[in-house]
Formats: C-alpha cells, sequence, structure tokens
C-alpha cells in the first residue's frame, strides 16, 4: 500500500512540476475537456502542490530504508550539479537577450567587434558636427576620444574581449552565448566550491540556490558584465582552495580576468590572500597569486591609460562624481531590501554560519561578502532592483553560508526526518524564487528587449540615406542594427535642439527622433519650452507596437502637418 502510495504521489509531483515548466515557458495553460475548463496563470501553486507530493512520497520511503534518502544525497550530487549548470546555460540561451540594446549590451557587444577589428579607437562618422554639438554625436556606451574626430568605449576590456574570441569562433551572433555559459559555470564551481568547504550536499544545495536566484537568472539573459565578473571571483575561489602552487596560479588567473571585468573589484583580491596562504607550499602559492593577479592589474591599467590618458582614469569619468559618503545609507538600505526581497529571509541565515562551521575559509567567505557589498556602498544610489547586479560577485559565497546552516540545522534531526526536511524546505525556496521571478518579468526580459534589434533592422529599411535619428536609449542599438547615424537628444542644451536640427539639415542630413515611451515626458520637458520641435505636435513617421510604444518623427513631417497635409504612421510589428 505505501509502495503504490509513493508512485502516486511522484507521478503527482512530477506532473506539477511539467505545469511548472510550461507555465515559465508560455505563459500560462488554457483548454477544455468536455466542457471542464482546466487552467493554470501562476507556478507558486502548483510547486507547492510538487512540493507536498514529494515530500510525503520521501518520507514514507525514508521511514524503512536501510539507506535514506539524506545519505544517498552524495552519491548523485555531482550529477545533478552539472544538470542545474547546463540547464541555466539553457535556459539563458532560450530566454536571453540577443540584442544590443541600451548602453551596456552596445557597449559590449560593439567593442567586441572593434577588438576583432584590432582597434580600440573608432572614427566618429559625425566628427565635422563635434564642435557644434560636442559629446551629443556620441553614443551611449562610448566617450570623444583624445582627438575629436574618435569614440573610444567606456567599458572595461574584460567582456568584450570574451565576446570577440567567440565572435571569431563561431560568428558575429556567438557573443549572446557568452554570458549563458559563465551562469552555467559559476553554478558548477558553486558546487565544487561547497564540497571542497564542507561536503558534496552543501555544495549541491548551494548550486540550486544560485540557478534558481531571480537576480542572477535576470542577468543570464543580459550581455553585461555581472554574470561573467561573478563567474571569475567564483572561480577564483574553487582554485584557491585547491591544493598546491600551480591552483593557486589558476586563481590568480581567475583574479586577473575579474579585474579585466570589472576593475574596481580589484581590492577583493586581498581578501583572498589568507585562503591562498592556508596550503603548503605557502610561499609559493602566495608569489604565484600575486603575481598572475597583477598581470590583469597592469592590462586594466595600461588599457586605460592608451583609451582615457591615465592608468587610473576609466571610461566613465572622474571618481568623485560617482563615489560619497552621502550614499552609504541609502544604498545600504536598497541593497538589503532588493536582496531579502528577492531571496526571502533566508539570507539573514549567513549571519551565523561562522558559528556552525567555525573554519577560518568560512570567515573569509563572510568578509568576502561583505567586501563586495562596502564596493558598492559609497557609489551611485539607483531605485530599481535589477542594480543588486552589483552584489552578484557575492552571491554564491552568500549561499554557501546560508547552506551550511540549513544542513546544520537538518543534520540534528532524525535520519528519517532529513532528507523530506531537505526537500521541502529546498522546494519552497526554489518556489519563492520563481514566483519572484515571474512577478518581475525576469522571464520576458528578452522579448521585451528585442524591440532594439527590431527597430533597427526596420529602420535601415525604411529610412532614406543620410538620416540622423536624435535618440538616447537607442542612440547605441540603432547603430548597431540598424547602421543608422544618431545624436543623442538629451545631450543637446534645453535652448538649441532647432538650431541643432537646422545645423543637421544645412549638413545634408535628413533629421529624425525617436522617443520611447518614457523617453517622450522627458524630452518635452527638456525642450518644449524653448523649441517648436519640443513640443511634438505632429504625428510619427513609424511606430513599434510591442511592449510598450516607440514612436519615430520625421522632422520634415512637422511642417507639411502644420499646413494641413495628412501625415500616415506606418506601423512597425513585434516580432
Amino acid at each position: 500500500m505505501a509502495k503504490n502510495l509513493q508512485r502516486v504521489l511522484v507521478i503527482c509531483a512530477a506532473a506539477n512540476l511539467a505545469v511548472v515548466a510550461w507555465d515559465l515557458a508560455t505563459g500560462g495553460i488554457y483548454f477544455r475537456i468536455f466542457g471542464i475548463v482546466f487552467s493554470s496563470w501562476e507556478v507558486a501553486k502548483p510547486l507547492r502542490y510538487a512540493a507536498v507530493c514529494a515530500t510525503v512520497a520521501i518520507w514514507l520511503r525514508d521511514r524503512g530504508a536501510a539507506t535514506t534518502s539524506w545519505d544517498q544525497l552524495p552519491t548523485f550530487s555531482a550529477r545533478a550539479a552539472s544538470a542545474l549548470a547546463v540547464a541555466s546555460t539553457i535556459a539563458a540561451c532560450l530566454f536571453g537577450i540577443r540584442a544590443a540594446g541600451g548602453a551596456d549590451a552596445f557597449g559590449y557587444i560593439s567593442q567586441a567587434q572593434l577588438w576583432t577589428e584590432g582597434r580600440l579607437i573608432a572614427p566618429d562618422p559625425l566628427a565635422p558636427l563635434a564642435n557644434e554639438i560636442g559629446a551629443a554625436v556620441v553614443p551611449l556606451g562610448y566617450a570623444l576620444g583624445a582627438t575629436r574626430d574618435t569614440l573610444v568605449p567606456t567599458y572595461p576590456a574584460g567582456l568584450p574581449l570574451l565576446m570577440a574570441a567567440a565572435q571569431r569562433l563561431a560568428g558575429r551572433e556567438a557573443v549572446y552565448v557568452v554570458v549563458p555559459l559563465l551562469g552555467g559555470l559559476t553554478v558548477w564551481i558553486t558546487y565544487l566550491i561547497g564540497l571542497r568547504v564542507a561536503d558534496a550536499r552543501t555544495g549541491l544545495i548551494a548550486a540550486l540556490l544560485v540557478a534558481f536566484s531571480p537576480l542572477f537568472v535576470f542577468h543570464t539573459f543580459e550581455p553585461m558584465s555581472d554574470i561573467p565578473a561573478t563567474a571569475w571571483w567564483t572561480t577564483a575561489w574553487a582554485m584557491s582552495l585547491a591544493p598546491g602552487a600551480w591552483s593557486a596560479f589558476g586563481a590568480g588567473v581567475c583574479v586577473a580576468a575579474a579585474v579585466l571585468t570589472r576593475p574596481n573589484l580589484a581590492p577583493l583580491a586581498v581578501v583572498l590572500l589568507p585562503v591562498i596562504a592556508s596550503s603548503a607550499p605557502q610561499r609559493n602559492r602566495v608569489l604565484l597569486f600575486v603575481a598572475a593577479a597583477a598581470v590583469g592589474c597592469l592590462t586594466a591599467g595600461a588599457f586605460n591609460a592608451a583609451l582615457y590618458g591615465s592608468p587610473f582614469a576609466s571610461g566613465y569619468g572622474p571618481l568623485d562624481q560617482f563615489f560619497s559618503r552621502d550614499h552609504l545609507r541609502p544604498n545600504l538600505i536598497h541593497y538589503t531590501r532588493w536582496m531579502l526581497d528577492l531571496h526571502s529571509p533566508v539570507l539573514l541565515l549567513a549571519l551565523f554560519a561562522p558559528l556552525a562551521k567555525p573554519r577560518p575559509v568560512v570567515f573569509w567567505m563572510s568578509i568576502f561578502c561583505v567586501a563586495v557589498m562596502l564596493s558598492y556602498a559609497f557609489y551611485l544610489v539607483f531605485d530599481g532592483w535589477p542594480f543588486a547586479r552589483f552584489l552578484l560577485p557575492g552571491l554564491p559565497l552568500l549561499f554557501m553560508l546560508v547552506t551550511i546552516v540549513l544542513l546544520r540545522a537538518i543534520a540534528k534531526m532524525p535520519t528519517a526526518w532529513r532528507g523530506s526536511a531537505l526537500l521541502l524546505i529546498c522546494t519552497a525556496l526554489v518556489a519563492w524564487d520563481v514566483s519572484v521571478g515571474a512577478r518581475l518579468g525576469v522571464f520576458t526580459i528578452g522579448r521585451t528587449e528585442q524591440r532594439y534589434r527590431t527597430i533597427g533592422v526596420r529602420l535601415e529599411k525604411t529610412l532614406p540615406p543620410h538620416s540622423v535619428v536624435l535618440s538616447m536609449i537607442e542612440s547605441g542599438s540603432l547603430r548597431w542594427h540598424g547602421k543608422l547615424l544618431t545624436v543623442r537628444w538629451d545631450l543637446i542644451p534645453d535652448d538649441r535642439l532647432d538650431a541643432t536640427v537646422a545645423l543637421l539639415m544645412s549638413k545634408g542630413y535628413l533629421p529624425y527622433i525617436l522617443l520611447e515611451d518614457w523617453e517622450a515626458p522627458l524630452f518635452r520637458q527638456h525642450f518644449a519650452q524653448a523649441n517648436a520641435l519640443g513640443r511634438l505636435d505632429w504625428p510619427p513617421a513609424l511606430e513599434y507596437q510591442g511592449t510598450g510604444r516607440v514612436r519615430v518623427y520625421c522632422v520634415a513631417d512637422r511642417g507639411r502637418f502644420l499646413s494641413g497635409e495628412s501625415v500616415v504612421t506606418l506601423p512597425i510589428e513585434a516580432p
């Protein structure tokens, strides 16, 4: 009887997990059979049902088993962690962004193209206008070069170098696979760290928490540097924990890659030194680690000197524009709230990890997490949860600390209860993550960001030669996907819009204005008072009709419209 009940419960759990997967992939289920409606629009309920069914099934099995599921877990932990890593990579490839939109994605992807061409200083096609309209000729992700007829990338070289290598190996679209691969690597390396710090159970549960973290998942979809930086620092930790001199050298190489990817985190290498020095041969390990890590720092300095004039300069501008003591309090409040909202208050268990497992390495892992937070505590204050991405390099270790405490508590329970308790807790945490991710639209970001590619390709086909598009957020993507010239309207002085457009027309250009929904009020606020064009009082020539509206105004249409002619707005269909 118990065996049959177990089978039924396992089948029910599997069916509910299938519903969860379908809901995430398609947005929901709705069908009728004999007039009865079957529907599912949320993932929390089927996850809870699956958790209850599986927990009861395991408890029924473990009551009389000679070897409990808790005891068997280490035997398949490596395979399970591998499956998680592969699944993370596949999900990121399926749901991820495949467009060079905004500042970050365009900045990294276009810089990768420059690396494949063997240059980093690009000619500015609007250089003849730089003296008149200044930095407005520069798209997002770039700055004016030492000579005003050139453009230089503002982002560090680490991720673009990897993307350039991928592009050389597999073509231009391969740049979008780099971050998903590094996301999968991070999940696997998290397992290895847990195996070396504690045991296979710790590694598997920490890897599970990383793989389902809505913050982590969201950024595996983004062609940005957060996941690569996380992968390099996590791998550096894994290499630091391995014995031998050459593993310390490998840790230093990973730190060098991390510094090239996110230079401001270079001081974190100091936290790894005690871990490196804790194994023999101590002197050789420390020397090899420092030598390899120093190469990354020197290379980053040479990159900065070549593009910005000093090893200590960056493409972002002077540091005092970004860091301030006044930022400390709001940043600590924001980051703490975001992390607890995204991952539940279970994160607070990490505070007790040094007590649950009083080993020096656990202490240094805690210090590393704090150091990551402090690296951004004085940085600019942001108001959206995606900016918790700055803390991603510490996330695998943070989940490791949480897991250590959880497993220590479960280990005190009767053996027959441990497996079912662990499953119930893990499912509850995964359910939290998936529910939060669904609520925040994590799995829709790929479709939403596709507008950058769709609009760029359409405008390339539609707009006449010598067109110039005044844009802000799409100033880079239009150049990349549409091969169009762009001018940043947000960098034009309040009273100079009409004059700038007149200048463009006098040089033979045909000006257009592209505005996303959220940009239009800012545009009017910026220009309406002193510029006729700032009122946007004529119909757009084209309109994107996907998630959010994007309108493209032809400046020449305004005069025709105000004189009584009709202007037809052509649709740009969402994919």
